[in-house]
Formats: C-alpha cells, structure tokens, sequence
C-alpha cells in the first residue's frame, strides 16, 4: 500500500498507474538510443499520457519499458511509435 500512496505522490522513480485503464496485456520493448535517467522518465511519461496505456515503466540501465495496456484501445505497434515519436529506437523484447 505505501508503493501505491507513493506513486500518487508522484515520487520520482515511482511507477504510476494511468487513470481508468485496464490492461489486459504487457509488453516490454528493448529501447535504444537514451543517454540518462531524464531520457528514461521522459519516455515513460509519453507513455502514461498515451490512451489506453495503464502502467508504463522505462529502465534507463536495462534498456527495457514495460508497458501493461488494454488491447481495445491501442496496439503494441502503436506504443513503439509512441517510443519512436519520442526520438528512440524500440522493438519487442524477446519474452
């Protein structure tokens, strides 16, 4: 519970969940391209903001967003146009 009164608090490094969104399904896509944790936090926040998105988190270290979102509302082809539209490269990670 404390990680959820966290996230609503907005602390940085915190995964927040996107409003009236339910995913019904994840994916993670290798990103390239960032230079720091600014480059990673920008990149999940264009997600969070995106319709149909309901968690987003990018790790700067791993090369990695992971992205739950609902199927009805946007593909995964359209979340890695959103990475791109960002300035990154992005592909599917291998499961």
């Amino acid at each position: 519970m404390l990680g959820a009164v966290a996230a609503a608090a907005g602390e940085p490094g915190t995964p927040q969940l996107a409003t009236n969104t339910v995913a019904n399904a994840t994916n993670r896509f290798v990103v390239t391209g960032m230079s720091c944790n600014g480059c990673a936090q920008g990149i999940a926040g264009e997600l969070k903001r995106t319709p149909g998105v309901a968690f987003a988190s990018v790790s700067f270290s791993n090369k990695l967003a992971t992205v739950a979102y609902d199927t009805n509302r946007i593909s995964a082809k359209e979340l890695r146009k959103v990475i791109v539209e960002a300035g990154y490269e992005a592909k599917l990670a291998k499961p």
